[in-house]
């Protein structure tokens, strides 16, 4: 049997494409060049590392907007204890803080029932500030070898074993389906004696995992920590996930492909500017207002796919009847 194509998957891709066309058409093709195209993808792998984590997140229904200041501090207080010790031990070191940091986060909202938005938020701006208090004491610099895992073709492979892994998780095993039905119906996934807390809390862990993987990678790129490292990561990794048609509400809305694509998507409007030769405040203004009536062509396609859907149901059910 034929699988049915539905404008909720496909919307993603089209506004993707439609975007790279106008840019390309709107530099007089400068976009379009093999060094741009390359520039694209540097720029996007940082974006996706992050959303295979998030989207764990999103699934279920809550957020986690503390990402790049988790990737951004971990990074820089493994590479400072790897200066006084082994210079081996800044990447194991950078994903175990991240780990951690997101398992407290996940412990704090299932244990005390925190709104996530709230505490990940709060979380962002503490985490930030201990990091800018730790770069006003010393001078924190990467390993030499972290430039090369930085590079274009280590960094390219290292996303596609992550997106591999994430895909088997999220998308072939229970884990993974039990996470977006928490974003459908938490209490349903309750009531067959699935432990939600337990889900969530591991939800946080990844995101915190895969925020340590593109903190050393951004942070091998600028070779050394700057109060500006991985800034605003988690706006463009929180509109990446939207922008590919994933709902906020989570749940069987979110796809890994759409994440991929969506991450795609936030660096094309960004580089396209830049391209077209858009001064800064101008980009910004136009970057806003595009994302903005993107967003409502992705939550407006979203509302007729699903009233179809029910459309069809109903009918389904009145022909059943009858």
């Amino acid at each position: 049997m034929r699988k049915k194509i539905h404008v909720l998957d496909v919307m993603p891709i089209i506004i993707m494409l439609g975007l790279f066309v106008f840019f390309a058409i709107g530099s007089h093709g400068n976009t379009i060049t093999l060094f741009n195209i390359k520039n694209i993808v540097i720029q996007t792998v940082p974006v996706a590392l992050g959303a295979l984590g998030v989207i764990f997140v999103v699934s279920i229904g809550s957020t986690d907007i503390s990402v790049g200041a988790n990737a951004a501090l971990s990074a820089t207080i493994a590479a400072l204890i790897s200066q006084s010790t082994s210079e081996f031990l800044m990447i194991p070191l950078t994903l175990v803080i991240s780990t951690l940091i997101g398992a407290f986060l996940g412990w704090i909202i299932t244990k005390f029932k925190t709104d996530s938005f709230m505490t990940t938020l709060a979380s962002l701006i503490g985490l930030r500030g201990l990091m800018n208090f730790i770069l006003s004491l010393k001078t924190v610099t990467a390993p030499r070898y972290l430039l090369t895992i930085s590079s274009f073709k280590v960094s390219l492979i290292i996303l596609v074993i992550f997106v591999v892994i994430v895909f088997f998780v999220f998308e072939k095993t229970k884990f993974g389906y039990y996470c977006k039905s928490m974003g459908e119906n938490e209490r349903t996934v309750k009531a067959i004696g699935i432990n939600t807390n337990k889900i969530r809390f591991i939800c946080f862990c990844i995101s915190g995992f895969m925020a340590g993987v593109f903190g050393f990678i951004l942070l091998g790129k600028v070779s050394g920590a700057s109060s500006t490292l991985c800034n605003m990561m988690e706006m463009k990794i929180q509109m990446a996930i939207f922008l590919g048609g994933i709902l906020v509400t989570g749940g069987f809305s979110s796809k890994l492909f759409k994440a991929i694509i969506g991450s795609f998507t936030i660096v094309i409007i960004e580089n396209g500017l830049v391209s077209c030769g858009v001064a800064t405040s101008p980009s910004e203004i136009i970057e806003g207002i595009l994302l903005i009536v993107i967003l409502c062509v992705t939550i407006y396609s979203n509302k007729m796919a699903l009233k179809k859907s029910d459309m069809e149901l109903l009918l389904a059910k009145d022909a059943k009847d009858a």
